[in-house]
């Protein structure tokens, strides 16, 4: 079942355990999953939040030492990440799942969906997963052809296309410089400029290539 900007709640269904079956597909691995579970401190029964759920990985390490009396509540804003973690959560067996929570939005609206003091711990894995870095239609990586798109959350106005093909040249040199941490964020703003329309991910890599020759 898809996601909605409405909270999901479910209890898991005992489908028998097939723990790690999802990052097995998809080849991702939760980084440092041991690590970051054992620095949480995980309280039996507690109330705990994963502010990027992306494959569910970490989710699922938490889900599993909250037991049945805890809660875990998880937030994301990229609706397929979130469908391969809840049916990756919905396999925990029923009678060791926790009540679990998943929301179709951004941790930046943490404070607006969760009263404080209300939760025990916080997670959160900030970045790209290899599931939006994998797939060229996503528009994130540059190592395959795909359209300048770049959402997180595919529903989202703003595209990558409309910030290369229409933001101001200095705006952009601005965004470039703030965000990619690149001093020569002019040069590249003017070549992207002078290259317009640029439609996909390889053209905007050889119009930036070549700027910094």
């Amino acid at each position: 079942m898809a996601e909605s900007n409405e909270d999901q709640q479910f209890n898991s269904a005992p489908q028998g355990d097939r723990h790690g079956s999802e990052d097995a597909k998809s080849g991702h691995v939760s980084v440092l999953l041991k690590e970051a579970t054992d620095f949480l401190d995980i309280r039996r029964g507690g109330t705990y939040i994963d502010a990027t759920v992306g494959l569910g990985g970490h989710s699922e390490a938490i889900a599993r030492r909250l037991g049945p009396q805890g809660r875990l509540i998880g937030f994301d804003k990229d609706l397929q990440a979130l469908a391969i973690a809840r049916r990756r959560l919905a396999a925990i067996p029923q009678e060791l799942a926790p009540e679990i929570t998943l929301i179709h939005a951004s941790f930046a609206e943490l404070g607006r969906r969760i009263p404080m003091n209300s939760a025990d711990g916080l997670l959160a894995d900030i970045g790209l997963s290899s599931l939006q870095l994998a797939d060229p239609a996503r528009g994130f990586s540059f190592q395959a052809e795909g359209p300048l798109d770049m959402r997180m959350d595919p529903h989202g106005q703003r595209t990558a296309d409309q910030v290369v093909n229409h933001m101001r040249e200095e705006e952009l040199a601005n965004v470039i410089y703030e965000f990619g941490e690149e001093r020569r964020s002019r040069r590249i703003a003017r070549a992207i400029v002078r290259a317009r329309p640029i439609r996909t991910t390889a053209h905007l890599a050889q119009v930036i290539s070549a700027a910094l020759r």
